[in-house]
């Protein structure tokens, strides 16, 4: 007797969209390594440079002094409160151990002042530039670094990958959850932890932009190592979920072309997803006759694969060429 063959509708197409999204978000391939490589140097990096930020900022102000002043400030109250916690600096390095220089508005080449703007809260900017501008990269940063603690609370950490350059609704919605998960908006949760474990006592009352802290050369550069090491770690998030993004949209478009579930299970055996008719709990009776080959072999095409050597490549094309001759 002929096996009836189970038709596919929108919610078990919906079901099966989930299954092959989780297949590619555990997929142990090159861009899913390299991110969590890029993290755990990450770490790494962060710890170092928090160490020389914390150097140099006691140098500048001595923890005696701080701790004189938070006796006078118990004292006398408001009259002495000049101590404070923060968790950004603007580093500025030595004159005399650099000899960039810059042109200033009247044409005159002069010493230019080499400094930089570090901060080590979660969503703290990534390119050292102190301002107030709308640009949502320390955001982006946030989502890519707890992607995990984000994805197991059934949120969607690569929303800002998602969005682009376009913004809708829907966009700011789950932007807004990751936010709130992460304590972002209002400072709590991980986002204050992070903020109370990378702060250092200065003095003065000022802001951090208008408070400039001397540094030598090699421990600025320490910490400009760290601020690209946040840049890495982004990047390569953003490499692996834009790839499971595309592979995923043409999976969705082929699948809306499907009526059975035969179809969806065979074009994932043939990428290596171990997809069941149990997994999509439908029945039905419609034969496919959509070819899966060509978009399985697109959706092998698109995984991420190691850089190919130069003799591998040469290798490649003395194997092509002898096949076409025989042929």
């Amino acid at each position: 007797m002929k096996k009836t063959k189970t038709k596919l509708n929108a919610e078990k197409r919906k079901l099966a969209l989930k299954g092959f999204e989780k297949f590619f978000e555990q997929e142990n391939n090159i861009y899913r390594k390299e991110y969590y490589s890029q993290k755990e140097k990450l770490d790494k990096d962060t710890i170092n440079a928090f160490e020389t930020a914390t150097q140099v900022v006691e140098k500048t102000y001595p923890p005696k002094d701080v701790a004189q002043l938070m006796t006078f400030q118990k004292k006398y109250g408001d009259a002495c409160n000049v101590v404070g916690k923060d968790s950004c600096f603007h580093f500025k390095v030595y004159d005399n151990e650099h000899k960039e220089t810059e042109t200033n508005y009247n044409g005159q080449t002069v010493k230019k002042e080499l400094k930089k703007h570090f901060d080590f809260k979660l969503n703290g900017n990534l390119n050292g530039v102190d301002s107030y501008s709308s640009s949502n990269d320390g955001d982006k940063f946030a989502f890519a670094y707890y992607h995990d603690t984000l994805k197991q609370k059934d949120l969607m950490p690569n929303i800002l990958v998602k969005q682009g350059e376009k913004s809708s609704p829907y966009h700011i919605q789950h932007a807004d959850k990751c936010r709130t998960e992460l304590g972002i908006n209002g400072e709590s949760g991980i986002s204050q932890q992070w903020k109370d474990k990378y702060a250092l006592d200065v003095i003065g009352t000022s802001y951090c932009r208008t408070r400039v802290i001397n540094i030598h050369r090699e421990d600025f550069e320490i910490l400009c190592d760290w601020q690209s090491s946040k840049q890495k770690l982004l990047s390569a998030y953003e490499t692996w979920q834009k790839n499971n993004i595309d592979r995923l949209d043409l999976v969705e478009k082929t699948i809306k072309q499907y009526s059975t579930v035969d179809d969806v299970i065979e074009l994932a055996k043939k990428i290596g997803f171990d997809l069941s008719e149990r997994d999509l709990e439908i029945h039905s009776t419609e034969i496919s006759f959509y070819n899966t080959n060509n978009v399985a072999q697109l959706l092998n095409d698109m995984k991420p694969k190691a850089k190919e050597s130069r003799a591998d490549k040469i290798a490649r094309v003395k194997a092509y060429q002898q096949s076409v001759a025989v042929n």
